[in-house]
């Protein structure tokens, strides 16, 4: 014998929620749908749209939420699975609100850096939720040279799954008009790459690993401070879906740079860079050279911060790689 399910069907859940008209306002604008239709699924005159029941479950205030789903569950059995596809393709608002509050606690010294790395950590959960591998890098401007143009860009901080290590950052390396990176940065426009192998049309060389790669530019007000460079191990594994993802964090990126970090377009100007392999040994050398700068500093009685230190020695790499 069959023992009758107790748990109510979603549709008197609903009625139950939207009892109010504030609340039933609440939820059709929400929605994007009308009263009447929101009316007409509680009482069972009509089915809701998959994108529909998803964004209804997104709306709900917590409280509620859960008995919601649990009787979504019965007629939806498939229900989770939308909704863990669904958070895939949208940062979730709760990850918004932690970067602003963040953005508002932290100390300056570190709250660029511990931001950035917070958006490549969600990046890398919501781009690549299986781990099929997948490597994401923030890559910047360098500060413009002394004829006022930017001439490369440099790799920061990166996040990788296997066969990517976790942490990227001591593979950085400088990419100019040569890399996908430059090329993005000096149109203002993401782009993909389906197989790094094949397509000669956009100017790309392939790391190790990297099969299909996309970026996207970091931008405020029509300037630019850099791009998201992302690398799978898959052919096409950027769809538009994925890409327009990696635009979007690219856009909260902004939270974690200042005003000063961004340049017009008109001073975008990249060189062509070395590869990888050729400016590994001269960027192994960094750590060394940012100490001798600061002992050179106090020598001279110059004050003088290890980031200050870094700044000096980033250029001077910079100019040694185009020298070469």
């Amino acid at each position: 014998m069959t023992v009758p399910s107790t748990t109510p069907s979603w549709q008197s859940v609903l009625q139950h929620i939207i009892r109010t008209p504030a609340e039933r306002q609440r939820l059709a604008e929400a929605l994007g749908v009308n009263v009447l239709t929101l009316n007409r699924w509680a009482k069972e005159n009509s089915r809701p749209q998959r994108n529909h029941l998803i964004k209804l479950v997104q709306v709900i205030l917590p409280p509620q939420r859960t008995e919601l789903l649990e009787a979504l569950r019965i007629s939806y059995p498939d229900i989770d699975n939308w909704l863990h596809e669904e958070s895939q393709e949208a940062i979730p608002s709760a990850f918004y609100a932690e970067l602003l509050e963040d953005r508002a606690t932290m100390i300056e010294a570190t709250r660029n850096r511990q931001i950035l790395e917070k958006i490549l950590k969600q990046a890398i959960a919501q781009l690549d939720p299986n781990r099929d591998g997948l490597a994401i890098t923030l890559v910047q401007c360098m500060p413009p040279g002394a004829d006022g143009y930017v001439h490369s860009l440099r790799e920061r901080i990166g996040r990788g799954t296997p066969p990517w290590l976790p942490d990227l950052e001591h593979l950085s390396v400088f990419l100019g008009m040569e890399s996908l990176a430059g090329f993005v940065v000096q149109n203002q426009r993401a782009k993909s790459i389906d197989d790094l192998r094949e397509d000669n049309l956009v100017p790309a060389y392939q790391h190790e690993n990297e099969v299909s790669a996309a970026a996207a530019p970091i931008l405020l007000e029509g300037a630019v401070a850099g791009c998201l460079l992302a690398s799978s191990t898959q052919v096409g594994y950027f769809t538009q879906e994925r890409l327009s993802l990696l635009a979007s964090f690219a856009d909260l990126a902004t939270l974690g740079f200042n005003p000063s970090d961004f340049y017009q377009p008109s001073r975008i100007f990249l060189n062509v860079l070395h590869r990888a392999d050729v400016q590994r040994p001269i960027l192994q050398s960094f750590r060394k050279r940012v100490q001798q700068v600061l002992v050179d500093a106090a020598r001279n009685h110059q004050h003088m911060t290890y980031a200050e230190a870094e700044d000096i020695v980033w250029r001077q790499i910079e100019e040694q790689l185009f020298a070469d």
